[in-house]
C-alpha cells in the first residue's frame, strides 16, 4: 500500500517534471523563431548592446547590399540623412568580416554588368570604418579552461 502510492507520487513528479521541460523548450523555441535577422530599425540594433558602425551608401548600390547582407543574416539598419540625402548603412561591429564578404560577392556578380567602383569604394570604407573602432575596442575577455 504504501509502496503504491510512493510509486504514483514519483509517477505524478515525473510527469510534471516533463511537462515543466516541454514548456521550457516551446518558449526557447518561439523565442529563437521570432529572433529577427536582416534589416531592422537603427532602434533595434541599439537594444542588442552591441557597438555599431556605420558606412555611407549609394542609392545605386543599396538593393545589391541589402540582398548580400540578406542572405548572410547581418542585422543593419539603414538611415538618410534629411539634409544631405546620404544614406547610411549601420551595422554591428562584430559583423565586420561578413560585410566585407557581403561586399565582395556584390562587386564580383556586379563586375560583369557595370564598373563597381562604388561597391569597392564602399568595401574600403567599411574596412577603415572598422580598423577604427576596433582601435577603441577594450581586449576580450581570456577564456577560461582548454579549448577543445
Amino acid at each position: 500500500m504504501v509502496e503504491e502510492t510512493a510509486i504514483r507520487v514519483q509517477i505524478n513528479a515525473a510527469k510534471l517534471a516533463g511537462q515543466g521541460i516541454f514548456g521550457i523548450l516551446q518558449a526557447v523555441a518561439s523565442m529563437l523563431q521570432a529572433r529577427q535577422y536582416g534589416q531592422q530599425s537603427i532602434q533595434s540594433l541599439n537594444r542588442q548592446s552591441q557597438a555599431l558602425a556605420s558606412v555611407e551608401l549609394n542609392d545605386k548600390t543599396l538593393p545589391y547590399v541589402r540582398q548580400q547582407l540578406k542572405e548572410y543574416s547581418v542585422d543593419f539598419a539603414i538611415t538618410k540623412d534629411k539634409d544631405t540625402g546620404q544614406l547610411n548603412l549601420w551595422f554591428k561591429g562584430q559583423d565586420v568580416d561578413r560585410i566585407q564578404t557581403a561586399i565582395e560577392n556584390c562587386i564580383a556578380a556586379r563586375g560583369k554588368e557595370r564598373p563597381t567602383s562604388l561597391l569597392q569604394e564602399l568595401s574600403e570604407r567599411a574596412m577603415q570604418r572598422t580598423k577604427e573602432l576596433n582601435q577603441h575596442r577594450p581586449p576580450s575577455a581570456q577564456e577560461r579552461g582548454e579549448r577543445l
